[in-house]
């Protein structure tokens, strides 16, 4: 059976060093963040934009999988929004049936990866500068109290040209989410820890309060297991 898979757009990011972490000021609690490097990336693309209900929605007729729990939420469901209510694992199985589809190994971004294309090489705050601007990013300041439209922030693109990179949703990652393995994880194309309990997510979302959240080092995670009403999915790929 063909089935033609709606676009699903990339940026490629060029291989290269990026300062990742944060450096502790003593204002907020940032340890998990901490210490402040250079880490240097292979080459690798992620997508534009976060994958949305109308392209998981292929998946799941296609597939006959669970549809997510908040398909019947206005808040949550609407077709250009981002998918949330999938788990980690729900996000592996539809990149490794889109992957298949278009015989490309889609995958999730690492946490690094996510980072470099959130803020760049310059060590921003925000995927647009170092000052909180509740204007350009889908968040509880926002006053939405809903998804919007992947793509409805264009002044919050980040340097790379991503879209929602702060707020809408949180973007699931590979790595595990582990305090020491961070600490002290590889200066290139580092991964984290080998196992745990909980993976990292990335970028705040629209229930989050942005100004700490939002931040492009900010570090949070659930179990893989959950689905919940903030997370979604980014693809990426290696070059």
């Amino acid at each position: 059976m063909h089935i033609e898979t709606l676009d699903y757009p990339l940026i490629h990011i060029p291989a290269g060093a990026f300062t990742m972490g944060t450096i502790p000021t003593g204002m907020r609690k940032t340890d998990p963040e901490e210490p402040q490097r250079n880490v240097t990336l292979d080459a690798y693309a992620i997508g534009t934009y976060q994958v949305t209900n109308a392209q998981y929605a292929q998946f799941v007729e296609a597939t006959e999988y669970a549809q997510p729990p908040f398909w019947d939420d206005e808040r949550l469901n609407a077709p250009d929004f981002p998918v949330v209510g999938v788990s980690w694992y729900d996000a592996v199985n539809f990149l490794e049936w889109l992957g298949a589809l278009e015989g490309v190994a889609y995958r999730l971004p690492s946490e690094a990866e996510w980072e470099k294309a959130a803020r760049g090489t310059n060590a921003w705050e925000y995927p647009w500068g170092n000052t909180w601007d509740a204007s350009r990013a889908n968040t509880s300041e926002s006053g939405n109290k809903r998804l919007m439209p992947v793509g409805s922030y264009p002044s919050g693109v980040s340097p790379y040209g991503c879209y929602d990179m702060a707020g809408n949703a949180y973007d699931w990652c590979f790595d595990w989410f582990h305090m020491e393995a961070y600490k002290y994880s590889s200066a290139e194309n580092p991964l984290g820890a080998s196992e745990g309990r909980r993976k990292v997510i990335r970028g705040g979302s629209w229930i989050a309060r942005g100004e700490f959240a939002a931040r492009c080092a900010n570090r949070a995670a659930y179990e893989p297991i959950r689905g919940l009403h903030s997370v979604g999915i980014r693809i990426a790929v290696d070059l």
